[in-house]
């Protein structure tokens, strides 16, 4: 019988012979001397006299070939940017693909690109990433291993032109928007990308061979930039923003002013800072009926708290929803209701007063970042119907939000970091601490691979703290057609990181064994296959008892065609224990053996029409209760500026069981019908690289109809009760976004939003789809108009009005 201990386990690791490294190529740069105007035609002598970074090989669709076509791509630099050349060959220059798209999106765009990275601390690890499509739309990003962050925007300076013999980009990227270690010889990692989307082929300079994990790791080297200074690194973002409102026939308004301010405190570290926080423009979010005990976890769409925070991103430690968001105590008001009152006012956010963060990595490979935000008091409005008198009840104190973190690369693609989160309120309500050690370690060919962390989470109460802990363990080959890995998890009930981060649930322990096997290079009519398969065995913690052991499967084969087709299976052949629906320490519902099927077809997103299609049923042996899933997602091209994706999916879940209510001791669950659709629609005309005009529209809507309750037993059955309370639920959520960019100058925009809102909860349930959004659309809504103005303004900027001096034009 596997113990709680079985989830800590001693393994014996064996590689072998180790693959060869691939051959690192250099590039050396050329000091540019004479003017360069980025024009994205090449005519300036100093790119002729360039060295030349040419040969690209395939990632994909043919690993290891030459690419198609010809690239030629050199690199200049002086005292204030670094410049790059490239020359895209093109046998039919008339088949280049260049569809529109807005900045950062370009990947599912019917586009060829070419994108630079730069591994300025040569660690292996960490870079930043430039991309330039054929349309001339940027794309840049902060890439750590194979993972590429594009929440980060810079300031710099491309153009693209066309030739007879294909297509030519200039590039000129500040200093400022770079961070190097303080040195006169530099080392910097490099690799130029080139994306032929009519091929699907994705080709490096430097080889990147994509059954080794770590694109970073497999870049090449740039040589010859030397005595280079970071420039002062100082940048203001003043910002003018207006609203105006209405909900429900009320109409309110605003003007408002702020400023975001970037600054460079050496060579290595950035100081970004908020003052008076503007986030009105801050899209609604797409929200659903949560009849679960987990908490749904929504995106971060606020630009300050998504902008550079991978260094942040560890262990779901740092979930920035939770700094401005709900109120700690936003329902102490209904539990402290007396007789005829009523609450009047209730926030769902609380307001920032400023927030900043400090990130970046000096020469010895050691990244630092630190967090700080301060959010104001709570309060909300409760009345008394009778005497008209109202008090107010905080619901959140002011707060301190911290993070700390220290991140330090090492050979080998290796890494250990250490994460400390801190939220410290005021008053009594208990504060709150989260400390982790994280580590990677890989053998000299990235072949093995060793990951963990172990966490603990302190929640100072009044007169008592909870402490709980939490350990990971992964170790696994990791690069090769065929891989495997083992992992172990360990979560005591006590484990709560959620004031600062994000944890599903806790109280778990499981041990997961998969293997995967992937072909990259074309046989017949396949293109690549993809294959996983896996074991996972979970227990309680606290009790320490069996919950659940399955078997699942995922297998997708694209064809040369790049038509892709999936199947996915996942077999639970015991009976389940489930821990969590009750919602009370030590109960569990049984579940019987449950089986799952589905499957799906993607075509090929470079034709004009392409469509997805997706189907999956999980039936639970001899039992009526089943889950139907479908989906259908039409998208079409009408040129290379105007396009749209609709989506529709469709669950049905028949006899589902979840909790309805808890009097006492006694649990009580229903047996339900849940029935939930949703119908997107999103389109974008983008009339040219810089400014574009995007429309979401989303409509959901979900209901559960109650047909039985059950008194859950002791021994996890549901015995007949007579509670009997309607929990019916018809519930929808209507969006629509439409946002107008027009990025003016590098690093400044202009922005027009609109926005409109619905939400609707009943008890009544609706018949039909037509019914239910005409009601829907009756329902009191809540429309937004929106202008922000942002200008950004470099010391660079600010020092050339002054001091003018031949360079590079952008």
């Amino acid at each position: 019988m596997i113990t709680r201990f079985a989830c800590t386990f001693i393994f014996l690791l064996s590689a072998g012979v180790a693959l060869a490294q691939p051959l690192q190529r250099t590039l050396y740069a050329r000091v540019r001397v004479g003017q360069v105007t980025i024009d994205g035609k090449l005519n300036e002598k100093v790119w002729a006299d360039a060295p030349i970074a040419t040969s690209f090989t395939q990632n994909a669709p043919h690993p290891g070939a030459p690419s198609v076509e010809r690239t030629a791509v050199s690199i200049l630099y002086d005292d204030e940017a670094v410049y790059i050349g490239a020359m895209l060959y093109e046998r039919d220059a008339d088949s280049i693909l260049k569809q529109l798209s807005p900045r950062d999106d370009f990947e599912n765009s019917a586009t060829d690109a070419f994108g630079v990275t730069f591994d300025t601390y040569y660690d292996r690890q960490n870079a930043t990433q430039f991309v330039v499509t054929a349309a001339g739309v940027q794309a840049d990003g902060i890439v750590k291993f194979d993972n590429v962050d594009r929440s980060w925007n810079a300031a710099w300076y491309s153009r693209v032109a066309y030739t007879d013999s294909g297509w030519s980009v200039e590039m000129k990227i500040p200093y400022s928007a770079l961070r190097f270690p303080k040195k006169d010889i530099q080392l910097w990692g490099v690799n130029f990308l080139r994306i032929i989307r009519r091929y699907r082929e994705r080709s490096y300079w430097n080889k990147v061979d994509p059954a080794v994990q770590n694109v970073i790791g497999q870049s090449g080297r740039l040589d010859s930039v030397n005595n280079i200074k970071a420039p002062i690194r100082l940048a203001l973002l003043p910002y003018m923003s207006a609203y105006a409102q209405n909900y429900d026939n009320e109409n309110s308004g605003s003007i408002n002013g702020g400023l975001d301010i970037k600054y460079g405190i050496n060579e290595g570290f950035t100081l970004d800072m908020t003052l008076i926080p503007d986030f009105g423009q801050t899209r609604f979010d797409n929200r659903v009926l949560n009849l679960s005990a987990i908490e749904v976890r929504y995106d971060e769409r606020r630009y300050f708290f998504t902008e550079g925070v991978d260094l942040f991103n560890k262990n779901d430690l740092f979930y920035s929803r939770r700094v401005g968001g709900t109120p700690v105590e936003a329902f102490r008001p209904y539990s402290e209701l007396s007789a005829g009152e009523v609450v009047e006012s209730n926030p769902a956010n609380t307001r920032l007063y400023n927030a900043f963060k400090i990130s970046g990595r000096n020469r010895s490979r050691t990244g630092i970042g630190v967090f700080n935000a301060v959010s104001a008091p709570s309060r909300a409005v409760v009345r008394d119907t009778v005497t008209g008198i109202e008090r107010s009840v905080e619901t959140s104190p002011l707060t301190n939000y911290n993070v700390l973190v220290v991140d330090q690369a090492l050979r080998n693609n290796s890494y250990i970091s250490f994460i400390n989160t801190n939220v410290t309120r005021a008053g009594k309500v208990y504060d709150a601490d989260v400390s982790a050690l994280l580590f990677r370690f890989a053998d000299k060919a990235n072949r093995y691979g060793v990951t963990g962390s172990t966490d603990v989470s302190q929640l100072f109460r009044t007169g008592n703290t909870d402490v709980g802990y939490r350990a990971l363990l992964n170790v696994g080959k990791q690069s090769g057609n065929y891989t495997w890995s083992l992992n172990s998890k360990l979560i005591t009930d006590k484990f709560n990181p959620n004031d600062l981060g994000y944890l599903d649930r806790n109280n778990i322990m499981s041990l997961l064994y998969y293997n995967t096997y992937n072909t990259y290079k074309p046989f017949g009519r396949i293109n690549t296959t993809y294959n996983k398969i896996g074991l996972e065995y979970y227990r309680s913690y606290a009790p320490d008892a069996f919950m659940k052991s399955a078997m699942h499967g995922n297998h997708v084969i694209t064809f040369t065609s790049f038509h892709t087709v999936g199947a996915y299976w996942d077999a639970q052949p015991g009976v389940m224990y489930d821990y969590l629906e009750p919602r009370s320490p030590g109960r569990f519902y049984r579940l019987p053996a449950n089986n799952m099927a589905g499957g799906f077809v993607s075509s090929d997103y470079r034709r004009r029409f392409a469509l997805d299609l997706e189907a999956s049923k999980r039936w639970f042996g001899s039992s009526p209760r089943q889950v139907f899933y479908w989906s259908v997602s039409p998208r079409y091209r009408f040129s290379d500026k105007l396009s749209a994706v609709y989506s529709f999916w469709s669950e049905d879940k028949a006899n589902d069981v979840g909790f309805v209510k808890r009097i006492d001791d006694s649990v009580f669950l229903g047996t339900r019908k849940l029935h939930t659709m949703v119908n997107s629609l999103t389109t974008s005309y983008i009339f040219n690289s810089t400014m574009s005009l995007k429309l979401d529209a989303r409509h959901y809507w979900s209901q559960a109809e109650y047909s039985d309750y059950g008194f859950l037993e002791q021994d996890g059955t549901l015995a007949a009760t007579t509670y009997n309370t309607d929990h019916n639920i018809n519930y929808n959520s209507f969006n629509v976004f439409m946002n107008f960019v027009w990025q003016f100058r590098p690093g400044s925009e202009m922005s027009v939003v609109y926005q409109n809102s619905i939400y609707s909860s009943g008890s009544t349930l609706v018949p039909d789809y037509g019914t239910d959004l005409r009601q829907t659309l009756q329902a009191p809504q809540s429309n937004s108009l929106s202008l922000k103005i942002i200008y950004f303004l470099d010391y660079q900027t600010m020092s050339r009005m002054f001091h003018p001096r031949e360079g590079a034009q952008g």
